[in-house]
C-alpha cells in the first residue's frame, strides 16, 4: 500500500471517529459535556451537522461497498525486472510446468499442484499433493520429486523456488483418481 492510500485511511478514520463521536454525545449523557451539548442541540444549526456527519458516513460506505464489489484481485504472476523491460509468468504456467515435470515418475495418482507467489520477495513456493500407485521407498521418491520440480521450474523458467511441500497420501481413497 502506498503512502497516499495509508494517509487517506488514515484520515477517513480519524474523521469518522470524530464523527462518531459527536453523534454518540448527541444521545448519551456525560455529565461534565451535557450542559454543552443541551445548548449545541439547541441551536439551528446543529440539525445540519448531523446531516453531514450522516452524509459523510454514507459516502464513506457506499464507496467502500463499491470498491468491494467491483475490484477484482491481482492475478498471481511473477514478475521479472530486466534491463529491456519487465517479464511476468503466470501462476498457471508454473502449475503447467510442475504437471509436466511429474509425468516421469511412474506411479503418481491424483496431483493437485498449487503455487504461491511472492513477487515482492522474490519467491515461488510448490504444494504438491498426490498419492502413489505400487512404489516402494517413499521419502526417496518424495525428495527426487522434489529435486526434480524444483530444478526444472528454475532451469525452465529462470524463476526461484523457495522450496518444494510435498504430501503423499494413501492409494486407497474412495475417488476417482487422475494418472499422469
Amino acid at each position: 500500500m502506498n503512502g497516499f492510500n495509508r494517509a487517506l485511511l488514515v484520515l477517513t478514520g480519524i474523521v469518522g471517529l470524530l464523527s462518531v463521536s459527536i453523534l454518540l454525545l448527541g444521545v448519551y449523557d456525560v455529565p461534565q459535556l451535557t450542559r454543552y451539548t443541551d445548548q449545541w442541540q439547541t441551536q439551528d444549526w446543529y440539525i445540519y451537522t448531523i446531516l453531514t456527519i450522516g452524509i459523510f458516513l454514507a459516502v464513506i460506505f457506499l464507496i467502500m461497498l463499491m470498491t468491494g464489489l467491483v475490484a477484482k484481485p491481482k492475478p498471481k504472476r511473477y514478475t521479472i525486472q530486466t534491463g529491456e523491460g519487465r517479464i511476468t509468468v503466470s501462476k498457471e504456467t508454473i502449475e503447467k510446468t510442475v504437471y509436466e515435470s511429474l509425468k516421469q515418475f511412474q506411479g503418481l495418482r491424483t496431483p493437485n499442484v498449487n503455487v504461491d507467489i511472492d513477487s515482492k520477495r522474490e519467491r515461488v513456493r510448490v504444494f504438491i499433493d498426490c498419492a502413489v500407485f505400487n512404489r516402494e521407498g517413499l521419502p526417496t521418491l518424495g525428495k527426487d520429486i522434489q529435486t526434480h520440480v524444483k530444478e526444472r521450474i528454475e532451469s525452465l523458467m529462470e524463476v526461484p523456488v523457495a522450496d518444494v511441500t510435498l504430501h503423499i497420501h494413501d492409494t486407497k481413497l474412495k475417488t476417482s483418481e487422475r494418472v499422469i
